[in-house]
């Protein structure tokens, strides 16, 4: 018997299980209770095998049969065979699926193929296409170009053509208007040639007129020159002052004077000490300006006359070679207590001659130790006129040094204090007024 049979006989059996007919047993013993019997099997000849059968006993065996018999004997082997059954239609199903996916994918592979093979086409359609247009393009700017070249080389002849024409025709207007000026100018020199000739006369005429009267205005100018000198000399010299002693009755401060009669510098005008009017050469008070200056500086002045400054060399040449000068130097030590020296003869030389020092006719509190200064030539930093084998200068200041000096008032006080022989000083004011 085949597996699909043993399933049919099995299912059959099971339905003839459960569909039993509904009896009771007969209880009673009356006439109304009977047992229903009905055949069950028979022959050809409907001969009953069994001639009678109770069906409610007949369930019970058959469910007894079938629960104990049939159930255990099939029971693994329905088992297996269903799933013997599922895993051959898997099988069968997926071996169904893999050739339709393999016919599919053929089919899907071929029509992928025409796709492609149409769109090269198409792209080899196209690229002829373009290659042709390309063509048409090249050909046209070909033309293009040529047509360009020829209208630019007609313009440029045309152009060439009407600059000559405009050449030409500014030559010939300026060959005329050349012609009309040179007939001008011919005038024109005709014209002023004897114009030139009657103002020759005339000039010789005047000439000899304005030389007489050149002559007497020349003397009658000379005249007004010296008047006009003599009442400017009056009247406005004072103001230019040459230096201090001609403004005594001013109050002390910083004034202009002219030392050469015609520039001014500014200088501080002492007029308290002594009677006043003494022009201050140089003065220290606090250290605040560097006297460590080359001999240019020491020419020219420096500083500010209302705290620290020197006047210059070459304005105390102009002062005391042009009047008598007496010196005052006033010093103030470091207990605020004040000496003087003061000398009667105060001349320095001029620059050919290293502003050469002449002092003497000491007197005062300080002692006479420029004395020793005088007839030596100044010194600086950068020009070393000193007896000294170094330069004295770098060492004690600029001065009229010697074999350096026993006075040395420009030396730095950022270092050292002021000298006069060898006393310390923290203020010094030398000035000059002119003895008259």
């Amino acid at each position: 018997m085949s597996a699909l049979g043993k399933i049919l006989f099995i299912i059959q059996m099971f339905l003839l299980a459960t569909i039993y007919v509904d009896g009771k047993p007969c209880e009673n013993s009356n006439s109304e209770c009977q047992q229903v019997r009905m055949p069950l099997v028979s022959n050809k000849l409907n001969a009953p095998l069994v001639a009678e059968l109770d069906v409610t006993a007949m369930n019970k065996q058959l469910k007894t049969y079938i629960r104990d018999d049939i159930e255990s004997t099939f029971s693994e082997d329905i088992k297996g065979l269903v799933k013997k059954e599922q895993d051959d239609i898997k099988v069968s199903m997926l071996q169904d699926y893999s050739s339709k996916l393999n016919k599919t994918k053929k089919e899907y592979d071929k029509h992928i193929s025409k796709i492609v093979q149409s769109l090269e086409e198409k792209q080899s359609e196209l690229q002829l296409e373009i290659s042709d247009v390309n063509k048409n393009l090249n050909e046209s700017e070909s033309s293009l170009n040529i047509e360009i070249t020829k209208l630019l080389s007609g313009f440029e002849q045309r152009q060439e053509r009407l600059k000559l024409a405009m050449i030409s025709e500014y030559t010939s207007k300026i060959r005329q208007s050349e012609d009309a000026n040179k007939q001008k100018i011919i005038d024109l020199a005709s014209e002023q040639k004897s114009q030139l000739a009657d103002l020759s006369r005339e000039l010789k005429e005047e000439f000899v007129k304005s030389t007489t009267n050149l002559q007497t205005q020349s003397k009658e100018l000379e005249e007004w020159k010296t008047n006009l000198m003599a009442t400017l000399n009056e009247n406005y010299a004072p103001l230019r002052y040459k230096d201090c002693g001609y403004m005594k009755t001013k109050p002390s401060g910083v004034y202009t004077i002219y030392p050469d009669d015609f520039n001014g510098i500014k200088a501080y005008c002492d007029m308290s000490t002594d009677g006043g009017g003494w022009t201050v050469i140089q003065r220290r008070i606090d250290g605040t300006t560097s006297f460590d200056r080359d001999w240019v500086e020491y020419k020219e002045g420096f500083g500010d006359p209302q705290k620290e400054y020197w006047l210059g060399n070459k304005y105390l040449n102009l002062l005391t070679t042009n009047g008598k000068y007496e010196l005052r130097v006033d010093l103030t030590d470091t207990n605020n207590k004040m000496t003087y020296a003061l000398y009667k003869t105060f001349t320095v030389s001029d620059e050919n001659s290293q502003y050469k020092l002449t002092i003497a006719r000491y007197s005062g509190t300080a002692g006479d130790w420029m004395a020793y200064n005088n007839g030596m030539k100044f010194t600086t930093k950068d020009r070393d006129h000193d007896t000294n084998r170094g330069n004295c200068a770098k060492t004690y200041g600029s001065w009229w040094h010697g074999s350096c000096s026993y006075a040395e008032l420009n030396r730095d006080m950022t270092k050292n204090k002021l000298n006069w022989l060898k006393y310390n000083y923290i203020k010094s004011s030398m000035m000059i007024r002119q003895i008259m």
